[in-house]
């Protein structure tokens, strides 16, 4: 059991599983490592792994002579990602209780609607280099599907 406040890492094929203090449990499906704060502050930078990596097709519908709108399409191999990742938290013993989030791109929590969160930073953190960003495990942002 862990002190309260701590963080657990789970190892699996990617490291980039996370288990907060809170019960939320960061899977990062981006291209690029994150820093994620917990709610004790502690910080945690979770890595990239691009056999977990989501993307997302694109789509332009023409709105006007001048405007187009992009679409950001799920991906077949994309939703055998979320699968994977959905089937090792299934099965980690230590997850039992937890939330999983997936976290990635702004674009793939477009294409992923209700699957894929975006981040949300800690408040003072918005408007910093990438290299300074914290982001918050307690708060995500997302897309709700469209029919």
């Amino acid at each position: 059991m862990l002190a309260a406040g701590r963080m657990e890492i789970i190892m699996f094929k990617s490291n980039n599983f996370h288990k907060c203090s809170n019960g939320v449990v960061v899977v990062n499906t981006t291209p690029h490592p994150i820093t994620i704060q917990d709610v004790d502050e502690t910080l945690i930078s979770i890595p990239n792994d691009p056999e977990y990596l989501l993307n997302a097709s694109t789509e332009e519908v023409q709105v006007s002579d001048l405007f187009v709108q992009t679409k950001f399409l799920a991906t077949d191999e994309g939703y055998a990602i979320l699968q994977r990742i959905q089937e090792e938290f299934d099965d980690t013993e230590s997850f039992r209780g937890c939330t999983l989030v997936v976290v990635g791109s702004i674009l793939a929590a477009q294409a992923y609607p209700g699957k894929v969160a975006g981040l949300c930073p800690v408040p003072g953190y918005e408007r910093v280099a990438p290299a300074e960003k914290r982001m918050r495990c307690d708060k995500f942002t997302i897309f709700p599907k469209q029919d």
